[in-house]
């Protein structure tokens, strides 16, 4: 049935030093079709890829920790795809299917992979993805939009009297963190930073934000702080920060004592080497800031959350997107062979939302 198909992989080539090389990561190659040995197996075809920052963590050693991929090895991220193929008495034909898996047009799979789950069945009909399309169980109803879920609503706990604000907030988890904050906990504020005055129109008046800042005008530390103070005169009480750099630079200087700054992301020093001290982005006195304001950091990671997922999650947020009270934004690339491009965009900032590879 499949020998006819021809199969490609995307596998790490080299280690880029900084982000002019991130696209030149992998190099796409010819591999063999995958074929069922096992009666529990299935073969997989790819229908969407989703690229995200946290990918940086196997690229090279970095700020973010983990292991490093093996140069040569084939690169694992979230993906949607269809059973072509299948032995598996649960799984058949037709079955769509999200799991952590690796880049290949066609994939070997027995239901033990990673953050594996059946996104709709054969037949199945009336579905929200019916409604909001198999793409964003990779995005808003995937493990970008989880991790802003709880994100918000547990480690920040945000309450109707906190000023929150979010860097990134244009992105697959800002965008949503945002909207969870104002519209299911009804913060007092929510003020998202992006680039660009698209953006910024885009995150308060499609998705309700109170205010935005674009960070390319107000483009230094002390612009950033004039600006918040403005926006946020009775001061701000909760950073979901995303991106690092000046901006957070900027909160820590402000944010009200007994603040709570929640560490999502680091976007800005992903790619920034701990092989070289002089490009990773540091501001020693953070911690010295935390003890006269009585601050609270508080990191985490979405897989912390995960087994929760069926009983809290995956209740909220169809039942949100088929309300309309949750919006989202996809920005798609075509063509599997466009990966590298794609995630590069991540850290250039051309797309909005959630960015997805659309094989």
């Amino acid at each position: 049935m499949t020998s006819e198909l021809k199969n490609e992989e995307f596998v790490l080539s080299t280690r880029p030093s900084d982000q002019t090389e991130i696209k030149s990561a992998w190099k796409l190659q010819s591999c063999s079709m995958p074929t069922i040995t096992n009666d529990n197996e299935f073969i997989i075809q790819t229908l969407f890829v989703s690229v995200d920052p946290y990918l940086s963590s196997g690229l090279k050693k970095s700020a973010l920790g983990g292991d490093i991929n093996p140069i040569g090895s084939v690169q694992v991220s979230g993906l949607v795809g269809r059973v072509i193929d299948s032995k598996n008495a649960t799984i058949p034909v037709d079955t769509v299917v999200i799991g952590r898996l690796p880049w290949k047009r066609y994939i070997l799979a027995n239901n033990t992979e990673p953050r594996f789950r059946i996104v709709q069945k054969p037949l199945e009909n009336n579905t929200i993805y019916d409604k909001v399309g198999v793409s964003t169980a990779i995005g808003v109803l995937g493990m970008p939009s989880q991790t802003a879920y709880y994100g918000i609503l547990l480690v920040a706990n945000t309450q109707p009297s906190d000023v929150l604000v979010i860097s990134g907030a244009a992105g697959a988890v800002g965008t949503i963190a945002g909207q969870i904050a104002k519209k299911i906990r009804g913060a007092q504020k929510v003020i998202g930073i992006v680039g660009g005055e698209k953006k910024c129109d885009y995150i308060v008046n499609e998705l309700g934000f109170d205010a935005a800042i674009n960070y390319k005008e107000y483009n230094t530390k002390d612009k950033m702080i004039a600006r918040l103070k403005e926006l946020a005169p009775e001061g701000i009480t909760q950073y979901f920060d995303n991106t690092g750099g000046f901006v957070t630079d900027a909160v820590f200087d402000i944010i009200k004592k007994h603040g709570k700054i929640i560490i999502c992301g680091q976007i800005s020093t992903y790619n920034n080497s701990e092989d070289d001290p002089s490009k990773i982005n540091l501001y020693p006195n953070y911690l010295a800031k935390t003890v006269y304001r009585g601050l609270s950091i508080l990191g985490f990671v979405v897989s912390d959350f995960i087994h929760r997922n069926e009983e809290e999650f995956y209740k909220d947020m169809p039942m949100w997107l088929d309300q309309g009270t949750i919006k989202f934004h996809e920005t798609f690339v075509d063509g599997f062979e466009n990966l590298p491009r794609a995630y590069e965009m991540l850290f250039t900032g051309e797309n909005v939302g959630k960015v997805v590879v659309r094989v």
